[in-house]
């Protein structure tokens, strides 16, 4: 009996996940919500005040262009946007992590292998592991972030 055993290389896998990224269709949804500035009214002029007014003067200064108001809205949907992005990106670390340890497991495992090499895998697998730890608290921290601004919600208008 014959048994034939093929592992997946992080390059295959990394690869079948690009290629299935860019299958999915990922749609952004976002409102823009307005709202109407009040007119501000010029102040009237004091009786003793009046000047005779240039009209090349006043051609001569545009009026400057109010900045635009921030929506707080859209400001909340992009801070979440982002935070949204950096748990996939933490996720796919931590899938990427978790491959190395299964490849250097498989190392160490080998049915031949040299005292050396078995020790530099232990010290790889040590390492790759402690990365995993530290990329699994982070991404825990930043759902927790998430979830916090999901149940806050956007901001009212």
């Amino acid at each position: 009996m014959a048994i034939t055993v093929q592992a997946q290389t992080l390059a295959d896998i990394a690869r079948r996940e690009r290629a299935r990224r860019a299958q999915v269709n990922s749609r952004v949804v976002t409102s823009v919500v307005s709202v109407p500035v009040p007119e501000s009214k010029p102040a009237a002029p004091a009786a003793a005040e009046t000047k005779p007014v240039d009209p090349k003067a006043n051609a001569a200064k545009p009026a400057a262009p109010a900045p635009p108001a921030v929506d707080p809205v859209k400001e909340w949907t992009e801070r979440t946007d982002k935070v949204r992005k950096r748990v996939q990106e933490l996720q796919d670390q931590e899938t990427a992590l978790q491959l190395q340890i299964n490849e250097l497991t498989n190392q160490l495992f080998a049915p031949v292998i040299d005292q050396d090499t078995k020790n530099q895998v232990q010290t790889r697998l040590g390492e790759v592991q402690n990365q995993l730890t530290a990329t699994r608290a982070e991404l825990d921290q930043t759902k927790r972030t998430l979830d916090a601004m999901n149940q806050q919600g956007p901001p009212k208008p």
